[in-house]
């Protein structure tokens, strides 16, 4: 038992183990894994003499013929080079070489093919260089000259994945803002633009959500940078809030832009209310920081020759309308016959609640819960007709045993 391991709740009390003189430690760090080779030929004496060459540096995986040679490559993900005959049975080598480089996976298709062959076999290299072959070598090449191709192969192939894995961390730097885990806007733009092409193409419709923000931040108290740290929590709210298939990206500073698909205004609404009561009710900012939004939305159906630009330009003027009238209200345009300006009902079910109607009144914005009254009436008349019985109870009770305890008196 390792030193952490008696560190648990379920060790404690016991005595230390001592170690004798001729106890022989467990290494900690596993030795290093040999890259896998597979050799593939119809020759058991070849692949005999092939592996005892390799194993002291590769570890050798064989196969007999080239089917299973290519169930091999596609089900081991761990064979770093192909090392086969053109000879094989079955599926021959050449036809093997054309599967592998023509594969949809890229394991497959860069796996490094050497290819092994007599003198007699000149035009059938040509034919395997034509399709992609990596190298040769011939079947009684010396152990040393095997081994050292195999190794500058496996070097080279380090580096490719290598230089791969840095040009994609490079991309993802300049595709993604890591403060809001948020797209960069020319980014955003260029993905909108093929969404947009989709969606003519399929004849359905992409909306444009602006979301301007508003912290309730008192700015004597505020520490330096505060403001804007707190608006990248908030882009990371909304980064984890919307779907995998929707777009996200910062347009500027107390601003977002999210680009969804979808099948009509109503949903479109409801998913836009959604991200509000999301931003608003979840502390998005950091705890004890009221988050307000004002919402523009921007249709393809308004205006199928809009691009993204024009789409997001559009959507960032509605949510600034809204923020310059105070207003509540998710401002859209003229698709599906609504009015500039108007607001399906539907669309903000659920994004005003009670909690959030006592926020605003705290806050001195009672004027912005008056249009929500009669559903926020509908969420409370359980709770106060539960008062009511209450009251009537209290009252049937006390004409029996006099004066007592009452519940306030709630107006029908």
């Amino acid at each position: 038992m390792s030193q952490s391991a008696c560190e648990s709740p379920a060790c404690q009390g016991r005595p230390n183990r001592i170690r004798v003189a001729n106890e022989v430690p467990t290494p900690t760090t596993p030795a290093a894994a040999k890259p896998r080779v597979l050799v593939a030929d119809t020759s058991r004496s070849v692949r005999a003499v092939i592996g005892s060459h390799l194993r002291d540096r590769f570890e050798v995986r064989e196969a007999e013929d080239g089917e299973a040679a290519w169930q091999a490559v596609l089900l081991d993900g761990n064979i770093r080079v192909l090392l086969t005959e053109l000879g094989l049975t079955k599926v021959n080598g050449l036809d093997l070489l054309t599967r592998v480089r023509s594969s949809k996976v890229k394991r497959i298709r860069e796996l490094p093919v050497v290819v092994m062959t007599s003198e007699e076999e000149g035009h059938d290299r040509q034919r395997a260089a034509g399709l992609g072959v990596t190298d040769f070598v011939t079947k009684t090449a010396p152990r040393a000259e095997l081994v050292s191709r195999l190794d500058v192969l496996l070097k080279l192939s380090a580096t490719r994945e290598a230089l791969a894995e840095t040009q994609a961390s490079l991309e993802s730097a300049l595709t993604i803002d890591p403060d809001t885990e948020l797209l960069n806007p020319q980014f955003f733009d260029k993905q909108v633009d093929k969404l947009v092409s989709y969606a003519r193409r399929n004849l359905s419709d992409l909306a444009l959500i602006c979301i301007r923000v508003e912290l309730s931040v008192s700015q004597s108290d505020t520490w330096e940078g505060e403001i804007e740290q707190r608006i990248k929590l908030v882009g990371r709210t909304l980064a984890a809030s919307i779907r995998l298939e929707d777009l996200g990206t910062r347009s500027d500073r107390f601003e977002f832009c999210v680009a969804t698909q979808t099948n009509g205004l109503s949903g479109i609404l409801r998913f836009a209310a959604r991200l509000r009561k999301v931003l608003e009710n979840v502390e998005a900012a950091g705890p004890g920081v009221e988050v307000w939004t004002c919402i523009g939305v921007a249709t393809l159906s308004e205006e199928l020759r809009r691009g993204a630009e024009e789409l997001r330009a559009l959507s960032q003027k509605r949510a600034m309308q809204a923020h310059t009238a105070r207003s509540r209200r998710i401002i859209l345009g003229t698709a599906e016959g609504a009015a500039p300006g108007a607001m399906d009902g539907r669309g903000e079910d659920g994004s005003m609640d009670v909690n959030l109607a006592l926020a605003l009144i705290r806050a001195g914005r009672g004027g912005e819960v008056v249009a929500h009254l009669p559903r926020l009436l509908d969420q409370l008349n359980p709770l106060l007709r539960l008062v009511r019985q209450q009251q009537e109870l209290q009252a049937a009770k006390s004409e029996g045993e006099g004066p007592g305890e009452k519940l306030p008196r709630v107006p029908r």
